[in-house]
């Protein structure tokens, strides 16, 4: 189960690029600008996500930047994008807020594109100018278009704001590449309501997985009906919840299991309208990875006790790991699961010698420890690795990209399951008691001595067949208390995984003696329960 976040969409450069005459447009990456006062827009929001595409109002600049829009996508040989209304609204929102570096925070950008409906991936050109023009406006931008457009875009956006008294406004530029293809869905659902998500994957991407992020921060998976050729529909209901809740689609594409979207779902009532104001991003630049490191663990164990969940413990070997993965994503700019050069996280792990059942990764990439791990955990997927009760250790790694935007930050988390030590005495206990809910069995000493000397031998290496004869001259002389004797041996690596029924099967039972060894497991790692149950029916009177 590995998840990708990307704080900084894939979609993002890795940082401002000056394109364009004056005035100097440049592209917006995404996760550093804070909004620091509370932020309520004037424009109606929509009622559904992924709504039919309108087109924008008229206006003179709106017209002018359609028209050079055109003639980019002319020039280029390619279809012209589609000016969208939703994009145009949530421009000039965007507009209102956006930073003079032009870096809008990753949770301003989201709420305020989802509020307009929009659930596409973005990206955000902006622009700060004296000279409100159309004519001043549309020249800079028509020279930054050639490039917009080259990244294939399918719609846009954008709109202005008058931010200083000298006349100074700000220009968003939103410019989508991607289309999630969705019936309309609904922002808020009334009290127990529920709806059918239907839509359709790209041919690239496989196996469609629904979460659910509830509001009692707990994390369901949501069934999803294969349609074929791609399309899905899954039910997402509302029954006994109330508040936001996190809904998120994900698939597996190239490079592994990728979101396609993230989106709030709000039972009980619409959604507030207002944007709380935000904590302004930390400064990066006097820290260290390993500070990042063990400020992103110490909020995941933050959370986890929060939850009720045991801390992880933290291991070096998986850090190291984790660290490899994020130096070759800040080097080839890319924040994924898969590698080319070390395969997926289970090869990573396997050529570590790390020897475990469960390996869990997130990646990703973003401005500040803080903020990258809200992204995480308002991702239901992520969220629920980071919460996983089978996990007990974990490793980070990060890798430092110093942009003009600030210090970047690739973010790699690995988590696995190490089984605890146990105490065999109540662990044989409490495989007893398990199997007496399946059939009344009395715990004989003689069957237990037997069945600890086989699995010792077994731990150590003796041959099978020798530990058969073992048993056999062993059970032999117990002939006149025994019609038969059944064993029964398995390695796990953890004791919840142990099944009472199939232990017993249909065997009729009377005495039971079982043997268990704490010992390392060539695929279950160091800690492997191996367990040997001798189960004898008596002899009848």
């Amino acid at each position: 189960m590995h998840r990708v976040l990307v704080l900084c969409l894939v979609a993002c450069a890795a940082g401002p690029e000056r394109v364009g005459t004056q005035p100097s447009w440049r592209h917006a990456p995404v996760g550093t600008g804070p909004v620091t006062t509370a932020y309520a827009p004037t424009s109606p929001p929509a009622q559904h996500y992924n709504e039919p595409v309108q087109p924008p109002e008229a206006s003179p600049l709106d017209d002018a930047v359609i028209a050079a829009v055109r003639a980019a996508a002319d020039r280029a040989h390619l279809p012209a994008p589609v000016p969208d209304a939703r994009l145009f609204r949530a421009s000039a929102e965007l507009a209102e807020v956006v930073p003079e570096d032009g870096a809008v925070d990753f949770a301003v950008e989201t709420w305020l594109l989802q509020r307009q409906g929009v659930l596409d991936e973005p990206r955000l050109y902006t622009t700060w100018t004296t000279d409100s023009k159309v004519e001043q406006i549309t020249s800079g931008l028509g020279s930054a278009l050639d490039e917009i457009v080259s990244q294939h875009v399918k719609r846009y956006g954008i709109g202005t704001a008058q931010r200083k008294a000298d006349g100074t406004i700000a220009v968003v530029f939103v410019a989508v590449t991607s289309e999630l293809d969705t019936a309309p869905i609904p922002r808020w659902l009334a009290d127990n309501a529920s709806f059918t998500l239907e839509g359709a994957i790209d041919p690239g991407d496989h196996d469609p997985e629904l979460w659910y992020g509830r509001d009692d921060g707990l994390v369901d998976q949501v069934k999803v009906d294969d349609r074929g050729g791609g399309r899905f529909q899954a039910t997402i209901s509302c029954a006994h919840r109330h508040g936001r809740q996190q809904i998120e689609l994900e698939a597996v594409g190239p490079s592994g299991p990728t979101t396609l979207t993230n989106f709030a779902l709000w039972c009980g009532g619409p959604p507030p309208d207002v944007l709380p104001k935000l904590v302004p991003p930390e400064d990066l630049s006097r820290t260290t990875t390993q500070e990042v490191e063990h400020g992103l663990y110490a909020l995941i164990n933050r959370d986890r006790t929060a939850a009720g969940l045991p801390p992880l413990a933290w291991d070096d070997k998986l850090a190291d790991v984790a660290r490899g993965h994020s130096a070759e994503m800040e080097k080839t700019r890319t924040v994924a699961h898969w590698s080319p050069t070390t395969g997926t996280v289970a090869d990573r792990t396997k050529a570590a010698g790390i020897k475990t059942l469960v390996v869990l990764e997130n990646v990703a990439r973003g401005f500040g420890i803080a903020s990258v791990h809200d992204g995480l955990m308002t991702s239901p997927a992520h969220r629920a690795n980071i919460m996983h009760r089978a996990a007990t250790n974990v490793g980070i790694g990060v890798a430092f990209h110093d942009s003009d935007s600030g210090r970047e930050l690739y973010v790699t988390q690995v988590f696995t399951r190490v089984t605890p030590r146990i105490d065999p005495a109540k662990a044989k206990d409490v495989i007893a008691q398990r199997i007496r809910t399946v059939r009344p069995v009395a715990a004989n000493p003689l069957l237990a001595s037997v069945a600890d000397e086989y699995v010792q031998g077994l731990v150590a290496g003796q041959k099978r067949e020798e530990l058969a004869d073992m048993v056999k001259k062993r059970t032999d002389a117990l002939a006149r208390s025994f019609a038969s004797v059944n064993m029964v041996t398995t390695v796990v690596a953890d004791l919840d995984a142990i099944d009472a029924k199939q232990l017993v099967g249909d065997y009729k039972a009377d005495d039971i003696g079982i043997g268990i060894v704490q010992a390392p497991h060539p695929d279950l790692g160091d800690n492997a329960i191996w367990v040997v149950v001798l189960m004898a029916q008596r002899v009848k009177p």
